[in-house]
């Protein structure tokens, strides 16, 4: 089972943006997949994002379980379980979404973007760089 703590301060920051009112997906970016906010591939394993998906129920893509003390509802892929490790920690650091786990930092700055921009861009054609919402 994958385990998350998320800080106080995280949980706040994320409920203030409605992130707590929809499935949210824990990725590595990076990728260029569907939620993709980097669109490369080039620094796979150094990028994460939470996607809210504001426009669908759920993506069987995404099937694991993230259990968190907010109770929120997150998933992530078995894909990006070989990058995320054990006993994830949400928090904020300098104003920014830090993620780590037992082994150190993983990112200092976690994207954050909810699913329906995410398709108005690409519907734009626009393959995003650091766009958050």
């Amino acid at each position: 089972m994958v385990k998350m703590t998320i800080s106080q301060d995280a949980i706040d920051f994320l409920k203030k943006r409605g992130y707590n009112k929809h499935e949210i997906l824990l990725i590595v970016d990076g990728g260029g997949g569907d939620y993709s906010i980097e669109g490369g591939s080039c620094n796979i394993g150094m990028d994460y994002s939470l996607i809210s998906l504001d426009t669908m129920k759920h993506d069987p893509r995404y099937s694991v379980k993230i259990e968190n003390n907010a109770n929120f509802e997150i998933y992530t892929s078995d894909y990006d379980l070989a990058f995320l490790g054990d006993n994830l920690v949400l928090d904020i650091h300098d104003t920014t979404l830090r993620l780590r786990n037992d082994s150190g930092i993983l990112t200092g700055a976690v994207k954050i973007a909810k699913a329906s921009f995410l398709a108005e861009q690409a519907k734009k054609g626009i393959i995003s760089q650091k766009i958050v919402n």
